[in-house]
């Protein structure tokens, strides 16, 4: 199942991310906000779980709910644009090697990108599926810094 191997490599790149980036994040100025390893590391806990309970969901449902659907779909798409930007940008523009471009662009943008078009491209409409995309991105970006600060709290600086 290729939602499974999905998940391991979505699951590698918030392992690379949460070694190295809260070092990084130091250096990276408007690209990403400077991070302590408790609250990335709280956040970035958080997003694996949210990402495997989703998928989860939807090999549960068969893709036969709707709204779950092209939420998963929306999240791989997220994950996968995510190895460009704002991991590969950043790595270029910084000149500075950013945590996460290599698993994002070996892994998670091929084999996302395979789910979505190769495996179900087919049954997909496009505009439930930006939708999808549209939704999960904004609310993966507007939970981060809440996710940070509750990381900050809950959890002792280490």
């Amino acid at each position: 199942m290729f939602e499974l191997l999905f998940l391991m490599s979505f699951t590698l790149h918030n392992i690379e991310e949460g070694i190295w980036l809260p070092k990084w994040s130091k250096y990276a100025g408007r690209y990403h906000p400077q991070v302590k390893k408790n609250e990335f590391h709280f956040a970035v806990m958080v997003v694996t779980l949210l990402g495997y309970i989703l998928t989860f969901i939807f090999l549960i449902s068969g893709a036969s709910n709707e709204i779950i659907k092209y939420l998963y779909f929306g999240f791989l798409l997220m994950m996968s644009f995510n190895a460009i930007f704002p991991h590969l940008i950043a790595t270029i523009v910084l000149k500075k090697y950013a945590p996460g471009t290599l698993t994002g662009i070996l892994l998670n943008l091929p084999i996302g990108l395979y789910v979505v078009f190769g495996r179900y491209g087919e049954q997909l409409v496009a505009t439930k599926l930006a939708i999808g995309f549209i939704v999960i991105t904004i609310v993966s970006l507007v939970s981060l810094r809440p996710l940070f600060k509750l990381g900050k709290r809950l959890i002792d600086e280490y």
